[in-house]
């Protein structure tokens, strides 16, 4: 059985600005409404396969500190990052950014693509959801903007 949240309906979205440095258009920093879609399969206990409920906190829970944030990647090949007191500089090509820390949300991948803000997300939430014990698959998708957006299922 299979269990759905639409991100966009079920409150689990954030507003955040990013760059992408391997793509001419998406380098320049610009930002999105992202919602966050969740799927979950298994075998229902007692007739339920998970609580909705806190099916979205834990989603959630992944999501808040990027709402309202600069997503730069702490290490990639393609940006890099230095912080200097609560002052993140950030450099691309010929581009160099300075954001106030307060503003930023340093991740843990390469680029803040969706396919990786899903990756990050899933990563960040698998065990938790996986820990009910009847789930034997997730799957975390990250839109950009209404009907484009990346997946990303892992299985048990």
């Amino acid at each position: 059985m299979k269990l759905r949240i639409d991100g966009s309906l079920g409150h689990m979205d954030f507003s955040a600005a990013h760059f992408i440095p391997t793509i001419e258009k998406c380098a320049h920093l610009h930002g999105h409404n992202y919602h966050v879609n969740v799927e979950v399969e298994g075998d229902p206990v007692d007739g339920v396969l998970m609580d909705y409920g806190i099916l979205k906190s834990i989603v959630r829970k992944s999501i808040e500190p990027l709402d309202h944030r600069i997503l730069v990647p702490k290490h990639s090949r393609f940006s890099t990052c230095t912080i200097d007191g609560d002052v993140c500089l950030v450099t691309y090509g010929s581009k160099k950014f300075q954001f106030p820390l307060s503003d930023v949300h340093l991740i843990d991948v390469e680029m803040s693509s969706s396919e990786l803000l899903s990756k990050s997300i899933l990563e960040k939430t698998e065990n938790e959801i996986f820990r009910t014990g009847n789930i034997t698959k997730i799957s975390i998708c990250v839109y950009e903007s209404p009907g484009q957006g990346a997946c990303l299922e892992v299985s048990r």
